[in-house]
């Protein structure tokens, strides 16, 4: 059960950054280094480590 809750809990943190992320301006991203297109990717990894 504790499991599941945690994986619900990493996929909702994920979309709300994709979601900060994009609404970020092409600038900025670019500032930070990460591609437009990229930025699920980005943000996937980034909370990889958070899944063990």
């Amino acid at each position: 059960m504790f499991h599941y809750l945690k994986r619900i809990s990493i996929g909702l943190r994920a979309r709300r950054a994709e979601r900060a992320l994009r609404e970020l301006p092409d600038h900025i991203l670019k500032d930070i280094g990460i591609r437009r297109a990229a930025i699920a990717y980005a943000v996937r990894e980034h909370l990889k480590d958070d899944r063990i």
